[in-house]
């Protein structure tokens, strides 16, 4: 157990796995880092503390999704930062979707550290996690889980009056379902999170056209999520060795 902290949250290990990505995977990750600081200077949201935490929250988002594009397990130190960020983001902006899905992703990312670790040692090569392909009944019941979990959380954002509630609704589900892919090593996740960049993209839109606190930066990061996601589909599905589920 303690070997798979260290490994996730050691600043060594983080470090070493940052210097090690793809050339590809640099320049992808320096120009978005590049639109968040620009973003958030030319919006100003520089001038409240909500808008730091926005622009730190961007900042971590995308070095787990680098990380995370390519299979290291230092991904979940930046992403359980990142939830914890957003928690306080989302709850300013009343997206109760949002936060429950955020809530979802610190237990499954926790989870996940342990998770990965136990199959990395089972790999040939322990460095990278090599993407599985999905059977057609586990297909099936990704399916399934996902209009029964939509419903489920349509009728308590209903209850609690949050903002955008058809399209908020759809996180949480696309999120359990993503983050159970993602700690099972499947390659399918990328759909599922492309899926949820684009919805993000609209909620965040959407607010932004209000003036919600951080939606700028929000926004700005949901293009470069979908972007990435993108990316991430590509490496998971031509460039990583595939194996057997």
């Amino acid at each position: 157990m303690w070997q798979a902290v260290q490994k996730t949250f050691g600043w060594r290990a983080n470090v070493t796995d940052l210097r090690a990505l793809q050339p590809a995977t640099k320049t992808l990750l320096t120009i978005n880092l590049v639109v968040i600081i620009t973003v958030f200077a030319i919006s100003r949201e520089f001038t409240s503390l909500i808008g730091w935490l926005s622009v730190t929250a961007s900042i971590f988002s995308v070095i787990n999704l680098m990380l995370c594009d390519e299979g290291k397990i230092t991904n979940y130190s930046w992403g359980i930062f990142e939830s914890l960020l957003f928690l306080i983001i989302d709850w300013q902006n009343r997206l109760i979707g949002d936060i429950a899905t955020n809530l979802y992703y610190l237990v499954t990312q926790t989870a996940g550290i342990f998770w990965w670790n136990r199959e990395l040692q089972d790999q040939s090569q322990q460095a990278v996690l090599q993407p599985r392909k999905l059977k057609k009944w586990q297909l099936v019941a990704v399916v399934v889980g996902l209009g029964l979990l939509y419903l489920i959380v349509l009728r308590f954002s209903q209850h609690f009056h949050g903002t955008q509630v058809y399209l908020d609704a759809t996180l949480l589900p696309l999120s359990i379902i993503g983050m159970l892919l993602m700690l099972g090593g499947y390659r399918s996740q990328w759909i599922v999170w492309i899926t949820w960049d684009v919805v993000s993209l609209v909620i965040w839109y959407r607010q932004f056209q209000v003036l919600s606190p951080a939606s700028a930066s929000m926004l700005a990061l949901e293009v470069i999520k979908l972007f990435n996601g993108l990316y991430g589909a590509y490496r998971w599905f031509f460039k990583n060795q595939l194996v057997a589920s």
